[in-house]
């Protein structure tokens, strides 16, 4: 057990190293050390929990940048950081032993997300139509 540890933390590092070399390579350094790293992720729970902070603080990023367009650029600015998630999660999936088979699991979480908007959005077109009175069946030519 001992030996499968220690393969597993040379595994860990080489994999560090190659992503660090790669970002490199893209023009990002990592940053300076400092504060505590991401803890508990042996555990689904603690995996689970890292997850919702790395998917609250880019969505928080997305929703700034896209406050802080200009008028007409809003749905520009959406569309591409859609578009360059997606690359960043493409590239994090490939830093990964091919069997890791995380690419499919990459694909099942981005047609989840998309699934949840559009849940989202029902329900604030429904709240809407409640706030005004009617149904989004009502032909009142009220458009949203």
């Amino acid at each position: 057990m001992c030996g499968e540890v220690d393969d597993n933390v040379q595994i860990n590092q080489e994999i560090l190293e190659r992503f660090t070399v790669m970002s490199g390579m893209l023009g990002v350094s990592p940053p300076e050390a400092s504060g505590k790293g991401p803890t508990g992720l042996a555990e689904a729970d603690g995996r689970a929990a890292y997850m919702e902070q790395i998917f609250q603080a880019g969505l928080t990023r997305s929703l700034t940048d896209a406050s802080l367009t200009e008028d007409d650029e809003t749905v520009d600015a959406i569309a591409s950081q859609a578009i360059a998630f997606a690359r960043l999660a493409g590239f994090l999936a490939a830093q990964l032993p091919p069997d890791a088979d995380l690419f499919r699991s990459v694909i099942e979480s981005m047609t989840a997300g998309h699934g949840e908007s559009a849940k989202l959005e029902r329900q604030y077109h429904d709240a809407h139509a409640k706030r005004h009175g009617h149904s989004h069946g009502d032909d009142d030519h009220h458009h949203h």
